[in-house]
This record gives C-alpha cells, sequence and structure tokens, in this order.
C-alpha cells in the first residue's frame, strides 16, 4: 500500500511548514508538554489563522468547512498498522511517543470540487 502523508517529526516541533494540499498554507504544529498532546494551527499565506485543531488519533484533522481553507485531501493521524483498527482507537491523543513514529498524518485521496 503507498501512503502518502505529511512529513513530521517529534524532533521538529514546534515548527512551522509550508503544504500544498489544494493550495499551499502554512501548518504549525506546537506540542503541549503539560498534559502531553499536538495542536495544528493553518495560516493562509498573509499569515491569518484559518483553523486551529487538536490532533487526535483516527479523527479527520479538518472537521468543517471554513471560510478561505480549500483543502482537497482528508488529513488523518493513524498509524498505518492499525488501518482495520482505527475506528476502534479513534479520538486517543496523538503524542510525544507516537507522532512521527507510529502515528503519521495520513493524506486521503483527492476530493475533487
Amino acid at each position: 500500500m503507498d501512503l502518502q502523508y505529511l512529513p513530521l517529526t517529534v524532533d521538529e516541533v514546534p515548527v512551522e511548514k509550508d503544504f500544498l494540499i489544494g493550495e499551499t498554507y502554512s501548518f504549525r504544529f506546537l506540542y503541549n508538554d503539560r498534559t502531553d498532546f499536538y495542536t495544528c494551527t493553518i495560516l493562509d499565506p498573509d499569515g491569518n489563522i484559518l483553523f486551529i485543531t487538536k490532533i487526535l488519533y483516527a479523527t479527520p484533522m479538518i472537521d468543517s468547512v471554513v471560510d478561505g481553507l480549500n483543502i482537497n485531501r482528508k488529513i488523518l493521524p493513524l498509524n498505518p498498522q492499525e488501518i482495520e483498527q482505527a475506528s476502534i482507537l479513534q479520538g486517543q491523543v496523538v503524542n510525544r511517543a507516537s507522532l512521527g513514529s507510529t502515528i503519521l498524518l495520513l493524506l486521503g485521496n483527492i476530493i475533487s470540487s
């Protein structure tokens, strides 16, 4: 199975990276060491915040329609080896031990408009 994902490791965070997913957006990844979880902020080319989310296992990172956010792929934090179990584990926090090692930010099929 050939999977595509956003390249990210725990050693990089905090980091801001640009990704072309429909359009180019900046993704800012931050880590909350107090409660061991990650957040993602998506910004437009002018640096305006479009969307902020806590990264949860097997839960789409963008779960609503947002003006100005035209990402054409689902982004799903998932361990590729647990695809069949994903619905059971859905909603678990993605933490320092798992991000970029067992859990990748997988890209779904391109969504046509």
